[in-house]
């Protein structure tokens, strides 16, 4: 049952990065962009079977883990992440595709890396995964920062037994945390920011969306820009029901650029074709037309 599971999560994610169901990255809880790179150390790994050598580098910031994952080979041709299309532009998963990804820091006892998430990077033959961290506790957070090895688990498609890609971490700068903003709220929500977190190559800021039934918070998506005008490229979500009214939001965005003085969080909701489930409408450059709302925008100083 869990790799059926787990195959139906990579056509589901996949389908949204080919916008088959309508839903754009900065709405979707599930979807990995790759981050900028940062000057990081980047211990590697590899491990070889059934004609294939799956290779790895890993960096961590402090706010997640990032693992860029290669493959070599010619028994298989398809993605390395996501779906293929065939000749008829079917979509199907291919032999060699990444199905599931178990990642396991070795401290006393194990503790295992929930959610993880990858995506493609660049080309059919290269994958981008994604380690957060946030749900650590403190003392957690602080033995992985110190270092610690991190055993990763990768499934494809069509091959029994496991990639096995083992990296010695220790976290790369320091983690600055940021005085959070003042609460913002509409007439529908209440959005408070609960932390600022800047490492070296990502922002990680976790809100608590409040004032109505949580399916609705769902529905709104954040874009983040610095006070240069550049937007954040945005690498992770995590929305998580706490009650019935309120949600969490656990937000991870690339590196800010050294100059800027503050950042703005704009939350919007996104514009659908016909009434509110389907396609996204998209406008004349091709992107999702999305409603900013400003009395929940808030301003985060940096400096």
């Amino acid at each position: 049952m869990r790799k059926k599971t787990m195959k139906l999560s990579v056509i589901l994610s996949a389908a949204v990065c080919l916008g088959g169901l309508g839903m754009p990255a900065a709405t979707h809880a599930s979807v990995v962009q790759p981050a900028a790179e940062a000057s990081l150390n980047t211990p590697k790994a590899s491990d070889s079977h059934d004609k294939l050598t799956v290779k790895g580098s890993a960096q961590f910031d402090g706010n997640y883990i990032k693992i860029n994952l290669s493959c070599e080979g010619t028994l298989y041709s398809g993605n390395f992440a996501g779906i293929t299309l065939d000749a008829k532009g079917k979509p199907y998963l291919a032999e060699g595709t990444i199905v599931g990804i178990d990642a396991k820091i070795a401290q006393p006892g194990g503790i295992e890396l929930k959610s993880p998430r990858w995506s493609k990077d660049g080309d059919s033959n290269k994958a981008v995964v994604v380690l957060p961290i946030g749900w650590l506790n403190e003392e957690q957070k602080a033995g992985l920062a110190a270092g610690s090895e991190i055993s990763v688990n990768v499934e494809l498609q069509g091959i029994q037994e496991p990639y096995v890609l083992k990296f010695s971490l220790k976290q790369e700068g320091v983690v600055r945390n940021i005085q959070p903003p003042a609460p913002k709220a509409d007439s529908q929500f209440e959005i408070e920011t609960t932390r600022v977190a800047v490492g070296e190559a990502s922002v990680r800021i976790a809100l608590a969306v409040k004032g109505v039934p949580n399916i609705q918070a769902y529905d709104i998506g954040y874009d983040i820009y610095d006070n240069l005008g550049n937007e954040l490229n945005s690498i992770a979500r995590d929305t998580v029901a706490i009650t019935r009214d309120t949600t969490s939001e656990d937000l991870l965005f690339g590196k800010i650029n050294p100059a800027a003085e503050y950042l703005i969080i704009r939350p919007y909701k996104a514009v659908f074709e016909k009434g509110n489930t389907g396609a996204y409408k998209l406008d004349s450059k091709g992107k999702v037309v999305k409603i900013y709302n400003e009395q929940l925008e808030m301003k985060i100083p940096l400096k």
